[in-house]
């Protein structure tokens, strides 16, 4: 019982500290039972897409981390949730066919390099 109180009041001070000097604390949890995409996997959905608004979308991997980048600009990390289904940080979910020839991108506003209107549910379908 002292260990949890002990804690509780590390816990605090640490939090109060924090706000007066002004930081942001940032703590980054795994989702327990997350999804686990092979490489392999990924190997079918890297390439580049022509989405319906006329923009090219293009889904690249480095090491065990997953991408999309809109013609050139800065890229998304990208974070799988089910086989063919990614998800950005900011909510965007990605949606690959079982053989990766077409995506439908939900939430296509939440791509930080995306110029829509926020809040606006943007559904972009492409292919190859």
């Amino acid at each position: 019982m002292k260990t949890l109180a002990a804690s509780a009041a590390a816990f605090a001070l640490l939090c109060s500290a924090s706000a007066l000097a002004g930081d942001e604390l940032t703590v980054r949890v795994p989702a327990p039972g997350s999804y686990q995409m092979q490489r392999s996997e990924f190997r079918d959905y890297a390439n580049s897409y022509d989405l319906s608004n006329g923009r090219t979308i293009q889904f690249t991997q480095f090491r065990r981390q997953f991408y999309a980048q809109l013609d050139g600009e800065q890229r998304a990390e990208l974070f799988p949730v089910a086989t063919g289904v990614l998800m950005t940080a900011a909510g965007a979910r990605i949606e690959f066919d079982r053989d990766g020839s077409t995506v439908t991108i939900r939430h296509y506003e939440k791509l930080p390099m995306a110029v829509a209107p926020i809040g606006s549910n943007i559904i972009v379908v492409a292919s190859r």
